[in-house]
């Protein structure tokens, strides 16, 4: 039997969709609590490498103590401690003896001022008080002095009296200790002078060690500030490491830097990465083992049986409704119920289906009383109504057929008759349809030569009206000259007023120039004469203003005739032009009309010939109608044969 696939794979798709979430939560919680427990264990061994760099100072620092009080024990190093420098070679040799081979610890010798007389060469101070000490303070701890930090322990000895100060110490900024400290802690180990990083065992990518950078602003308000601790996670040197910060403060409990250790998470990360990988091959590996079981168990329980229903229904659907039942051994569950229904409703359909067969087998031969004899269910219910409603209502329609075939035997044969005197009629209308195309086609003639004439009327029209458009323009261009001729003549005259004026005032002028000439007698001869002639230039001036504007005036008036009379034309030609568009309107309305009824005489003829088609084909059809009659009598008295036949409730 086939394994049904599609509801297969959907029930593995939804199963393993359920167990990989399932797989992947637990996974995620799982991994999520060791990462965290993780982190916690790393921040942890970052508080103890903090820790063990702190009291690994504190150690070195009591070592320096012992070295001191073992050396201010030693007779041969004392007695020469007021020579200075003298005995600078006895002091080499003796802290040569008490820290062998380590060149980082430095030795310093003062009076009882606190004047240096001996220092080694590892000494790091430039300044620093060591009168405090020659005045009985003993320093133990660190130191900050000249930007400098420096572990050491310094006390007064007093020898024949006399008070001087022994210091040992070192530089802070030594390494060696500090790589002794990321050995012992497996962390790295930094000593902050203040916010700067003075000694760490961190290294750059080009081996150099990372100091003289400055440290994280929220760490330095928490640590050097707030004088309290930080712990968490940093990002230093281009690596992630958890991290514990420590304040960090002299022998007089000031702060002066802090102190750093980190735990690489490189080494957290691979532990991770390593616990993460062997978490997820034992999801997969689970993940496919549960996938494996619930394939088979779903094979078994629900894809077989269902492959058999499949099949079962499929029989249904190919129509085998009287097959055998199928011989699997369904289980006792929703599957096998719904099988069960199945061969019930198998059952069912299949006598519904004979008892219609049998009902449809009789209609086939023509026996319509047959009635069902079982009981339709449900909708079948639909089926059993529309059997007994098609048999109804074929035996009525095979009643009515029977006695419309004698109507229409009784219709065919008057039907002939008719179309007959149809045929005959329509001959004649043929005839008198023929002779009125004849008078339409004279008439259609006449119209189209009117309807050419009144085109060319209109043509003439237009024509005209164009020249009395161009008249009344050269009309109105006459007028406007007139009047500018008009406006002219004005300005002429009033030139030769202007004439007059100076005429008549240099008139004035002689008068006066002849009388002065009179005062001045003889003197005066000469200029009279001149005056005389201005007088008479004068007055052949007023007469000339006086004959010119005579002519203007006679100019302007006959001007002013010919503007009326070129108005009054004006006027007759704008009428003639009005006559003249009307006369057009009418002409194209007279054309258009003829147009018109020339287009309308075609329609009429077309449709006399349609007509006169129309009735000739209407003759043939009466008598072929003629013909189908006489057939149709015929097939009518075999269709009443045929209907005889049928058996019916009637």
């Amino acid at each position: 039997m086939a394994w049904n696939k599609r509801l297969g794979i959907h029930i593995l798709m939804i199963t393993g969709i359920c167990i990989v979430v399932m797989v992947a939560t637990l996974l995620s919680v799982t991994l999520l609590s060791m990462r965290s427990y993780n982190d916690s264990i790393m921040l942890q061994r970052a508080v103890v490498g903090m820790q063990v760099l702190e009291d690994t100072v504190n150690n070195e620092i009591e070592e320096l103590y012992d070295k001191f009080e073992s050396m201010s024990k030693d007779e041969r190093f004392i007695t020469v401690l007021p020579n200075g420098e003298a005995s600078g070679d006895i002091f080499r040799s003796a802290l040569e003896d008490e820290f062998p081979g380590n060149e980082d610890v430095y030795m310093v010798i003062t009076d009882g001022n606190g004047n240096i007389t001996f220092k080694t060469s590892a000494y790091p101070l430039k300044t620093f008080d060591y009168g405090q000490v020659a005045r009985g303070k003993v320093i133990k701890g660190v130191a900050r002095c000249d930007d400098e930090l420096v572990a050491m322990y310094a006390a007064p000895i007093t020898v024949y009296g006399e008070t001087y100060v022994l210091c040992l110490g070192f530089t802070m900024k030594a390494t060696d200790w500090l790589d002794n400290v990321m050995k012992t802690s497996n962390c790295d180990a930094t000593v902050w002078n203040w916010n700067i990083r003075y000694a760490t065992t961190l290294k750059r990518d080009n081996g150099e060690r990372a100091t003289g950078t400055d440290l994280n602003e929220d760490v330095a308000e928490a640590v050097l500030n707030k004088n309290g601790k930080y712990e968490g996670q940093h990002d230093v040197v281009d690596r992630h490491y958890y991290v514990s910060y420590q304040t960090m403060t002299d022998y007089d409990g000031k702060i002066v830097g802090a102190y750093w250790a980190g735990a690489d998470a490189r080494e957290a990360d691979s532990e991770f990465g390593t616990v993460t990988g062997v978490a997820i091959m034992i999801g997969v590996v689970g993940t496919a083992i549960l996938g494996i079981i619930i394939f088979f168990f779903c094979r078994k329980r629900v894809s077989q049986p269902l492959a058999h229903a499949e099949d079962y229904a499929k029989e249904m659907l190919a129509g085998q409704l009287n097959t055998t039942n199928v011989t699997y051994k369904f289980a006792d569950d929703e599957i096998g119920a719904f099988v069960e229904t199945l061969r019930s409703a198998k059952h069912g359909m299949n006598d519904v289906v004979g008892d219609s067969s049998r009902i449809l087998a009789a209609m086939a031969s023509g026996d319509f009383t047959e009635t069902p004899g079982v009981e339709y269910p449900g909708v079948f219910k639909e089926i059993e109504s529309n059997i007994l409603k098609i048999e109804d209502d074929l035996g009525e329609t095979l009643s009515n057929m029977n006695t419309s075939s004698d109507e229409v035997l009784t219709g065919s044969n008057q039907m002939a008759e008719g179309s007959q005197s149809l045929a005959d009629g329509t001959t004649r209308q043929a005839s008198a349809i023929e002779e009125i195309s004849a008078t339409i086609a004279e008439v259609s003639t006449q119209i189209a030569t009117t309807a050419q004439n009144a085109a060319q009327a209109g043509d003439l029209s237009r024509q005209t009206q164009n020249r009395v458009n161009e008249q009344d323009t050269e009309i109105q261009s006459m007028v406007q000259a007139m009047n500018e001729i008009s406006s002219t003549s004005q300005e002429i005259e009033k030139i030769i007023k202007t004439i007059e004026d100076i005429a008549f005032q240099t008139n004035i002028l002689a008068l006066n120039a002849a009388v002065e000439a009179a005062r001045a007698g003889d003197a005066g001869k000469g200029f009279a004469v001149v005056a005389d002639e201005v007088r008479n230039l004068a007055s052949k001036s007023a007469e000339a203003a006086n004959s010119t504007t005579s002519l203007i005036t006679a100019s302007i008036e006959a001007v002013d005739k010919g503007s009326k009379i070129a108005l009054s034309t004006a006027e007759s030609m704008k009428e003639v032009k009005d006559m003249s568009s009307q006369t057009a309107e009418l002409i194209n309305e007279i054309a258009s009309a003829s147009a018109e009824q020339n287009e309308s005489i075609k329609q009429i003829t077309a449709g006399v010939e349609q007509i006169s088609q129309v009735i000739q084909t209407n003759s043939a059809t009466a008598e072929e109608t003629a013909a189908s009659c006489e057939e149709l009598s015929g097939q009518s008295r075999l269709l009443k044969d045929q209907v005889a036949r049928f058996r019916i409730n009637r």
